[in-house]
């Protein structure tokens, strides 16, 4: 068993790299008016360094101040984001504390003992003496085991892994609070106008009342006129409070997204029309899968199933452990630290389990099909990001047309209204007409409102299946402990990015000074997202970017976007060898640029 197990060694070390499913998405989505991608250029040619699409504080672009301050209020006191920070820091615990595993143990041990009778139970002799004995210990002991089969370390990489999935899960949180309060407060705001159109069509429906009761005073009306006017008013009056009791939802659940009662919250925005309708390009559909946090969260949890295989199959074989003791040890106190006190072992030990009715095998088969199954969810999750797009977008465009549409009935309504009103006043339209007017066009105008509504939330649909853009202090932490900075402390609060702004026109990303052919791959605001977007890289195109390490430039761009970087790879001296990367990466659906020093 035990040569067998060194047989399979070879199949079991820990792997470098850990695949991530091609995903095949469309080069742009069917419903958009259609862009190319900022990282298209033509191999060879230096193009301009351009910003990537971003969508950071996207509730911004609605144009509203008190908006701005719920969703940030939101970020800084919803009790779900809290827990989720919370889990952040188990996770991240829980990956210092398997990481430790691949380190030796080291322990002291201070020692003070008696022993009687000295040379052990029974051996006084009747009428004999019980002599103690003292004994003194002080030493080190040290533990290792060597991680020959990768198994600690492929542990750390699932470890890993499994802190960004927290991470990134915290993002779906946010994404998920940011989305909410958006549409409670826009949700909110149409309640406002629907009430006000509700009151509106009561106040004229009360005129019109007063109005046919004057004519049956004059014998032009009858009373069952005055009763379905009547009618007419008091089922008017009926919808004031249901939208009154909608409204006041809204608004808790406003309260409930920041972390406060009901009655902290005062709201001063009145109507749809204190907001505005954002433009957003949503980009090409490959950048979903670096911007979106819950295809982030799947494909770190893959990579971290993935890791886990390595460590069943490192456990099929056998441990090595190193201990040893150094140390001093005397029956006499005074003595403890002389040259002849001194001792010391060391072993090496090696264990291999013969039988354990296919446990281990089992394991190893859990790892895979667990791995199977993420690889699914991550698939899914992919193309469900896709799908959302999609929707948002179609129901921007759908809406949008029918929003003019009704826009246009609700001026006929108006129009029909007052010439029915005229023509009854003069006795040339009978009630009923007059009173369908009524109806219709209030119908109309109510309806108006609940298109601006809907609209308004594709809106926010679309932002939210974009993917958002935050980034957490968390992530930059966990990025900056795997280059073995320490950064043990968090504020616990949600930060994003700062919002990109373009750099000069035409302006080309500085080179190192070693002439050749270099590649840029990406450029953003975070030196620490960088190093995370090249991590992605190697793991979605490790036969690509194989042997290669890449190059952070800090651009000079103007004063106000002074955190400007690009990553390069390079340099080659041969062009096509640069352009062939380029190419490979493109065929890949990944953008870049050749540039020349």
């Amino acid at each position: 068993m035990f040569l067998l197990s060194l047989s399979v060694a070879g199949c079991a070390v820990k792997r470098d790299n850990y695949a991530i499913p091609e995903v095949e998405l469309p080069v742009s989505y069917r419903h958009n008016s259609g862009e190319k991608s900022e990282t298209e250029s033509t191999p060879g040619q230096t193009a301009p360094m351009t910003v990537p699409q971003a969508v950071s504080k996207w509730w911004t672009h609605f144009g509203n101040d008190e908006l701005n301050g719920l969703v940030e209020g939101a970020l800084a006191n919803n009790h779900q984001l809290k827990a989720a920070i919370g889990r952040i820091a188990e996770s991240k615990a829980q990956w210092g504390a398997i990481k430790a595993d691949q380190w030796p143990v080291l322990s002291t041990s201070a020692k003070e003992d008696i022993t009687a009778p000295r040379d052990g139970k029974g051996d006084v002799k009747p009428g004999g003496k019980t002599i103690s004995e003292k004994n003194y210990d002080l030493g080190l002991q040290i533990s290792y085991e060597a991680d020959f089969w990768g198994k600690n370390s492929a542990a750390s990489e699932a470890a890993y892994n499994t802190a960004w999935s927290s991470v990134f899960a915290r993002e779906v949180v946010a994404l998920t609070l940011t989305s909410s309060m958006v549409q409670n407060f826009i949700k909110y705001l149409s309640f406002n106008d629907r009430i006000q159109t509700a009151k509106d069509t009561e106040r004229v429906y009360k005129d019109m009342l007063q109005a046919v009761i004057d004519r049956l005073d004059d014998g032009e009306a009858t009373s069952l006129q005055i009763a379905q006017q009547r009618t007419a008013v008091f089922a008017a009056s009926a919808v004031i409070p249901v939208l009154e009791l909608q409204r006041e939802q809204a608004r808790n659940s406003i309260a409930l997204l920041m972390g406060k009662a009901p009655s902290e919250v005062n709201l001063q925005s009145d109507s749809l029309d204190d907001i505005v309708f954002p433009e957003v390009k949503p980009g090409l559909p490959s950048r979903l899968l670096l911007r979106r946090p819950d295809i982030r969260k799947a494909e770190t949890e893959l990579i971290a199933a993935d890791a886990s295989i390595d460590v069943a199959r490192a456990s099929l074989l056998p441990t090595f452990k190193l201990t040893g003791d150094y140390g001093y040890g005397s029956h006499h106190l005074s003595s403890l630290l002389s040259p002849e006190s001194l001792y010391y072992n060391l072993a090496v030990s090696i264990t291999q389990a013969i039988f354990d009715a296919g446990k281990r095998e089992s394991q190893v088969d859990f790892a895979k099909a667990r791995h199977e199954v993420l690889v699914q969810t991550y698939m899914e999750t992919a193309y469900t990001a896709l799908k959302e797009v999609e929707d948002a977008l179609v129901s921007i465009r759908f809406l949008t047309l029918r929003k003019q549409a009704q826009e246009e009935a609700v001026v006929a309504g108006g129009n029909a209204f007052e010439l029915s009103t005229t023509s009854y006043t003069v006795g040339t339209l009978d009630f009923l007409t007059l009173l369908d007017t009524e109806r219709t066009m209030f119908r109309e105008e109510d309806q108006l409102h609940l298109i601006k509504f809907e609209r308004l939330q594709s809106a926010v649909d679309l932002f939210k299946a974009l993917g958002g853009g935050m980034e957490s202090d968390d992530a930059k932490m966990v990025a900056a402990a795997d280059k073995g900075e320490n950064r043990t402390t968090l504020d616990g609060k949600y930060a994003t990015d700062e919002e990109p702004q373009s750099p000069e026109v035409n302006h080309v990303p500085s080179l190192p000074e070693k002439e050749g052919f270099w590649v840029q791959l990406a450029a953003t605001w975070s030196e620490s997202a960088l190093e995370r977007h090249w991590r992605l890289l190697k793991t979605r195109y490790p036969n690509v970017l194989e042997n290669i390490s890449p190059t952070f430039r800090r651009e000079g761009v103007p004063a106000e976007n002074e955190k400007w970087y690009t990553m390069l790879v390079g340099p080659f001296e041969q062009r096509n060898n640069a352009d062939g990367l380029c190419v490979s990466l493109r065929n890949e659906g990944q953008g870049c640029h050749v540039l020349v020093r």
